[in-house]
C-alpha cells in the first residue's frame, strides 16, 4: 500500500513539475509580439511564480489532514456557511466597498478556503470514480484512481488579453494578465494594444484559469463553482490524451477541446448535483422571479449568433467601421436588457468563439459536440470518447460511426 501510496504521490509531483514547465511554454505561446509585447508584459501573469506558491502548498495541507485524520464535521453546514459569507460580502461590497467590516470578512472566508476545497475536491472526485474516469498509473498499473487529482485554488484568476484583427475575426494572441488590475488602467491596456495597425483588443475576465493546482474564483454560486472545477479538471485529464496535448496545434483543435471541458464540466456538475443535492438556505428558496406575460421575448444566444454572422459578413466586404458602429449599437442595447457587456468587439467574438455552444460563436462544432452527449449519455462515456479526437473530421466520423450503429 505504502508503494502504491509512493507511487501516486510521485505521480502528482511529476505533474505539478510539468504545470510549471508548462507554464513557460503557454508563456510562449500565448505572448504576443513586438508592441503588443510590451503593452502585455507591463502587466503579465506569472504562472511559474504562481505554481511555485500554491502547489506545495495546498499538498501540505492535504497531507497534514491524511496524517492527522481530520475531523470533517458537517459539510454541508460548512458549504453553506462559506457561500452564505461570500455572497454576503458581494452584498456589502456593491452597497459599501468601503465597509471596515469587509476585511475581517475576508479573513473569516480565507480561513474557511482550506476545508471548502477539500469538500468540493472530494465530492467531484467520488462523481469522476463514478463515471469511470479512472486510469491506472505508470508502472503501478494496479492502482486504479482518478488522475490527475482534482485539486483547485480559491484565488484571483488572471485577466485575458485577446487580440483579433479588425478585418476578420480570428484570435491571433490570447496574454494573461495578473489578477488586480485597476478598472481604469483596462481602457488603456486596449488602447495600447490597438496602437498595433489594424488591431482589436479587449481585456477578458476569467471564472477560472487550468494551472495545477487549476484557480478558482470566489463566486457565490456554488453550482457555478462545481461546474468550474469540473470544467478545469477535464483540462488537466485531457493533455494525457491527444485532444489535449494538441491543444496548440490549430484553432479547430482549440476549440474542440474548450468546447468539449464546457460540455463536460456541466454534465459532471448535473451528476454532482444529482448525488449530492443543491445547497439550501437557512432562510428557504427564493421565490422565483416571475416576468409580466406581456414581456417582450428575447433570446440573447440566438441574438449574438445572429450578430455575429452579420458582423462577418460586413468584414468580408471590407465594411469594417460599419460592422464597429453596428457591435457598438447592439452592445447597447444588450446592457438596456441587462446584459453588461463592457466592450464588444472583433477580439470579444474571437475569444469567446472558442466555446462553440455559447452565445459568441456559430461554429458547426458546438452542435456536434453536444449530439456526441447525447449518443453516449453519461459524461464518462462522452470523454472517453472525445479524448482521442485531433481534428474536427475526427468528430465527423465519430458521429457517423455511432448514428450507423
Amino acid at each position: 500500500m505504502r508503494l502504491l501510496i509512493g507511487g501516486y504521490v510521485a505521480a502528482v509531483l511529476v505533474l505539478i513539475a510539468g504545470a510549471v514547465i508548462g507554464g513557460v511554454v503557454l508563456f510562449d505561446a500565448t505572448g504576443a509580439d513586438g508592441p503588443l509585447e510590451a503593452t502585455a508584459g507591463q502587466y503579465s501573469h506569472n504562472l511559474v511564480t504562481w505554481e511555485l506558491r500554491h502547489a506545495p502548498e495546498k499538498w501540505l495541507y492535504k497531507v497534514g489532514g491524511f496524517l492527522s485524520g481530520r475531523d470533517e464535521g458537517d459539510d454541508e453546514a460548512a458549504l453553506r456557511e462559506y457561500f452564505d459569507l461570500t455572497a454576503e460580502m458581494a452584498r456589502l461590497e456593491a452597497d459599501d466597498p468601503s465597509s471596515p467590516a469587509l476585511e475581517e470578512m475576508e479573513e473569516e472566508r480565507r480561513s474557511r478556503e482550506n476545508r471548502i476545497e477539500d469538500i468540493i475536491e472530494g465530492r467531484v472526485t467520488a462523481v469522476l470514480e463514478e463515471q469511470g474516469l479512472t486510469l491506472g498509473l505508470p508502472i503501478f498499473s494496479e492502482m486504479d484512481a482518478v488522475f490527475p487529482p482534482v485539486d483547485f485554488e480559491f484565488d484571483q484568476p488572471p485577466r485575458v488579453l485577446a487580440v483579433s484583427p479588425r478585418d476578420r475575426i480570428a484570435l491571433t494572441h490570447d496574454y494573461l494578465l495578473r489578477p488586480g488590475i485597476a478598472p481604469d488602467e483596462i481602457p488603456e491596456i486596449e488602447s495600447d494594444a490597438e496602437q498595433e495597425a489594424n488591431t482589436s483588443a479587449l481585456v477578458v475576465g476569467t471564472g477560472g484559469v487550468s494551472t495545477y493546482p487549476s484557480v478558482e474564483g470566489n463566486l457565490d454560486s456554488y453550482e457555478h463553482l462545481v461546474e468550474i472545477v469540473s470544467h478545469e479538471w477535464v483540462h488537466s485529464y485531457l493533455i494525457f490524451y491527444p485532444l489535449g496535448s494538441r491543444y496548440f496545434e490549430s484553432g479547430e483543435l482549440r476549440t474542440l477541446n474548450e468546447t468539449v471541458a464546457t460540455e463536460a464540466g456541466e454534465r459532471l456538475a448535473d451528476a454532482f448535483f444529482e448525488r449530492y443535492g443543491d445547497l439550501v438556505a437557512d432562510g428557504g428558496d427564493e421565490p422565483d422571479r416571475e416576468l409580466p406575460s406581456d414581456a417582450p421575448q428575447f433570446d440573447f444566444v440566438e441574438e449574438m449568433r445572429a450578430l455575429r454572422r452579420e458582423v462577418e459578413q460586413m468584414l468580408s466586404d471590407g465594411k469594417v467601421e460599419e460592422a464597429e458602429a453596428l457591435m457598438e449599437r447592439k452592445r447597447q442595447d444588450f446592457w438596456d436588457l441587462g446584459y453588461r457587456i463592457r466592450k464588444l468587439n472583433q477580439a470579444y467574438f474571437a475569444f469567446h468563439g472558442f466555446y462553440a455552444t455559447g452565445p459568441g460563436s456559430v461554429d458547426p462544432i458546438g452542435p456536434k459536440v453536444e449530439e456526441l452527449f447525447s449518443a453516449t449519455r453519461t459524461p464518462g462515456a462522452f470523454l472517453q470518447e472525445a479524448r482521442s479526437l485531433t481534428s474536427a473530421a475526427d468528430l465527423d466520423r465519430l458521429l457517423s460511426e455511432l448514428r450507423s450503429g
